[in-house]
């Protein structure tokens, strides 16, 4: 039988999951640029395609200090660079750039709500050829 979505529908389901990952790592960092002592979390969307391509997860992560917010992805972080390397700007030993952040969260959200309209693209076309086939 064929395969009416192929890998390319795959692929771009894939990189829905990242984004929503990415998304959750860019509002965990802006929950917490109040929190002393709070590192910002490093890892990107490549980080999470990769990982969802090679099928790996590295399990759950632990929160330095009781009073930062947990990740919205039920503890299932993984990636190369967990934590941003740079050292602290502000006194309060806080590495978030909430100028960096909401600039890869805007970003994030337009190539997710592109993925959705390629998706949508791909569903139509088969919606189309089925109602063609009726014919």
């Amino acid at each position: 039988m064929i395969d009416m979505f192929g890998s390319g529908f795959q692929r771009l389901e894939s990189a829905l999951v990242a984004r929503e990952k990415a998304q959750g790592v860019h509002s965990s960092n802006v929950a917490n640029a109040d929190t002393p002592n709070y590192r910002a979390d490093g890892r990107t969307f490549t980080d999470f395609m990769n990982e969802q391509q090679s099928g790996k997860s590295a399990g759950p992560v632990a929160t330095t200090n009781a009073a930062h917010f947990k990740d919205g992805n039920n503890g299932h972080l993984s990636g190369n660079s967990l934590y941003d390397a740079t050292p602290a700007r502000r006194m309060d030993g806080n590495t978030v750039d909430m100028q960096k952040e909401m600039a890869r969260m805007s970003e994030n959200q337009l190539m997710h709500e592109l993925a959705m309209r390629l998706i949508k693209g791909r569903l139509s076309t088969l919606t189309n050829a089925i109602k063609e086939g009726n014919r």
